[in-house]
């Protein structure tokens, strides 16, 4: 069976886009608990920070590149050893919309979803899958339309 992966965003997803705090439905575990229920199995974040600190990560010897992104996404991934565990981050955040593994059990939240799969030469999967596979998240809400989006995956 494939792994159930969940490709994210962080800023208009995770981050309330005009605050830039977390959104407050996701916060104190609210997000973690949504996506283990969804058997959602590897986190890989495809936002304009993983593309950031995995830059820096490979300048500074010891810097903490997954350390980073639980500090930005503070009190929303409440499990560290579980993130740490189970996320990864991508080099080229602009081509994420063409990192995604479509052969394999794969969901994407992002709020420019539509940007970067088209980008990807792939609007055509974006209109298909747009609320089933993908959710593009409002950018300014508080997060509930991604724990709702989460729960219909089960």
């Amino acid at each position: 069976m494939a792994v159930r992966k969940l490709y994210f965003d962080i800023d208009g997803t995770i981050l309330d886009l005009q605050t830039a705090a977390a959104k407050p439905a996701l916060i104190d575990g609210m997000l973690v608990r949504a996506i283990r229920e969804a058997g959602i199995q590897e986190l890989v974040c495809v936002g304009n920070y993983a593309g950031v600190v995995v830059e820096v990560q490979a300048k500074v010897k010891d810097y903490d590149a997954l350390g980073a992104i639980l500090e930005l996404c503070e009190g929303v991934f409440t499990d560290e050893p579980w993130f740490r565990a189970n996320t990864r981050l991508i080099a080229d955040p602009e081509s994420r919309g063409a990192a995604i593994d479509l052969e394999g059990d794969w969901w994407y939240v992002d709020d420019l979803a539509e940007k970067y799969f088209t980008e990807a030469g792939r609007a055509e999967i974006y209109r298909k899958q747009l609320g089933q596979r993908i959710l593009a998240p409002t950018p300014v809400g508080d997060g509930t339309d991604v724990l709702d989006w989460l729960r219909s995956i089960r």
